[in-house]
């Protein structure tokens, strides 16, 4: 009798657990654009975020076990107080040499850059090269910085050095990389759609799986009809000269790095990736070889620095861009894991690169510059990252920035999501990128020289983000934008449609955490659809399905 009784016990226990999680389930919601996205792709307007990151998400990040190079056999003795960045530079040499492998730091305090009459920063040149510490605790590897390395103000001081620094033997610091660096491999020889895979050459002589090619369309009129076909129907004010010039300067406005996946004969290669938008040939594309560093990773380090000044947004260029943890220029397929980064005004950057991975960072310390950012680069995912400092920009993206994913962020203190437009005249701004559960959020405020704005170009989607709103009058605006909210400096009229400068938003899930109070966007708390903006749950608090997963596993189901 006891058996059964606690056999129908555990039988309705089990049943009121099943109840619950279905429940649970059914209480998820997923909003109306990922439905339709899963029925026609990218037809819906809502881009495929699924290739972001470390070998396009398919696998995991290494726990590498290669050959070891220990820095102290070198010369880099912790805690010694002398000057280590020589020893580790040439620990690094001695592995790149070899084919790669891991340098490896042991527990303690190692010194880079101190003498202030140089800039001497740790130089990783070659492919197969993982920095790796043994800690990012205080009882850790500490990398200590101990002087600024910001650039002259004729020598492009927002591109200067950082600490741990890849790729400066394929292109330096002194400005904006782009397409008109390399040779043209070979003209595009027919029209493509978006979501295709193929493209068509003049020649794949000299081409092989693996490599990067750098897509280029060019403006062909004087009146720059790609920047229009891209940023249509945005008109241009006669200040946002890289725009309005861009046709005459016949600018190759739109560079997307991408892989190859197969040569498929003389005249053919298949991509790793579809193409997130149309190429016509009335936009002159071609390609070109880009070279890249490859299977770089960067792990298990606290940052510290001497930089100990109370920081002021372009207070002077020390304060903006003298103090930089780790920059990853040109590389594809790498990684930033399980890093401290405490005092410094500029964080992680990627510059050029595509297919890297940051994940688990902590951001401590005074006020600075930026959060994570990426410069002209492509398909990166950064996730997991605390950031308890003030910072003037939050995640940012600059120039033809697309595919990237941010998501798993906490802001301790409210910051904007950031878009700072091209970047510099021959290039066009973010498209296609993903904000995805983030906390602490204060709008979406994009910077940038008014030459370079509008902050951001098409489809880029807000998701289960959580943002106090930017005070207009009683509203609580999502979008703002310094060139449309100062009518005496700009000589325009005073706009409440900010969200246009960010063009064709997905907006889906944003809320705010303040119950008296509704997020608005031109002051307008409805979802709609229009040529404009896509919003839909807005202010909803409703548990979301996750975007990048979902679309993760749908497409690694498929394959």
């Amino acid at each position: 009798m006891k058996t059964t009784l606690k056999i129908s016990i555990l039988i309705s226990f089990s049943f009121l657990f099943l109840l619950a999680c279905k429940k649970e389930i059914n209480t998820t919601w997923e909003p109306e654009i990922l439905k339709q996205f899963k029925q026609k792709g990218i037809a819906s307007n809502l881009p495929d975020y699924s290739y972001a990151g470390y070998a396009y998400g398919e696998k995991a990040i290494p726990n590498s076990k290669g050959k070891i190079y220990n820095i102290s056999n070198y010369g880099a003795i912790a805690n010694d107080e002398i000057d280590d960045t020589a020893a580790i530079n040439k620990t690094i040499e001695e592995a790149g040499k070899n084919g790669g492998g891991i340098v490896f730091f042991p527990k303690g305090k190692f010194l880079v850059n101190m003498d202030t009459t140089k800039t001497a920063i740790v130089r990783i040149n070659y492919s197969n090269i993982i920095l790796r510490g043994s800690g990012s605790e205080k009882n850790g590897t500490i990398i200590y910085s101990g002087t600024a390395t910001n650039q002259a103000e004729n020598n492009s001081p927002w591109l200067s050095p950082f600490v741990f620094h890849s790729g400066l033997n394929l292109f330096g610091t002194d400005r904006f990389f782009g397409v008109d660096e390399l040779v043209v491999h070979s003209k595009i020889t027919n029209n493509h759609k978006a979501g295709s895979s193929m493209l068509s050459l003049e020649s794949t002589k000299n081409l092989a799986k693996g490599m990067i090619v750098l897509i280029a369309l060019q403006n062909t009129t004087d009146d720059g009809n790609l920047i229009y076909d891209l940023m249509q129907p945005l008109p241009f004010e006669a200040f946002q000269k890289n725009y309005t010039e861009a046709g005459i300067q016949r600018a190759k406005s739109f560079q997307y790095p991408m892989e190859i996946a197969e040569v498929i004969d003389a005249h053919q290669i298949r991509l790793k990736q579809p193409l997130r938008r149309a190429i016509s040939l009335n936009f002159n594309p071609t390609i070109s070889i880009m070279p890249m560093l490859k299977n770089i990773g960067i792990e298990h380090f606290k940052f510290e620095s001497a930089w100990d000044r109370n920081y002021k947004h372009h207070g002077n260029r020390e304060m903006d861009y003298g103090w930089g943890a780790i920059n990853l220029h040109r590389v594809s397929h790498g990684w930033i894991r399980n890093i401290h980064i405490d005092n410094y005004t500029q964080t992680t950057h990627l510059v050029n690169s595509r297919n890297v991975t940051i994940e688990n960072i902590k951001i401590t310390g005074k006020a600075g510059h930026y959060s994570p950012k990426t410069y002209h680069s492509s398909d990166n995912l950064m996730q997991n990252i605390k950031v308890t400092s003030t910072v003037t920009h939050g995640p940012s993206l600059e120039g033809c920035s697309f595919g990237n994913v941010y998501r798993n962020i906490h802001f301790s203190n409210p910051t904007p999501i950031d878009f700072h437009g091209m970047a510099d005249k021959g290039f066009c701004p973010p498209m296609y990128n993903l904000y995805e559960n983030i906390t602490g959020i204060e709008s979406i405020a994009g910077g940038a020289a008014p030459q370079n704005i509008p902050h951001a170009g098409e489809y880029n989607t807000f998701w289960n983000v959580e943002m106090t709103g930017r005070k207009d009058g009683s509203y609580h605006e999502l979008f703002y934008s310094w060139i449309w909210r100062n009518p005496k400096q700009f000589k325009n009229d005073m706009h409440i449609d900010c969200h246009k400068q960010y063009l064709r938003s997905n907006v889906i899930g944003v809320f705010t955490k303040r119950t008296d109070e509704k997020l608005s966007i031109e002051h307008s708390f409805k979802d709609r659809s229009d040529a404009w903006i896509y919003v839909e749950g807005l202010n909803s608090t409703k548990k979301i399905v996750p975007l990048y997963e979902s679309q993760l596993q749908l497409r690694l189901n498929n394959n």
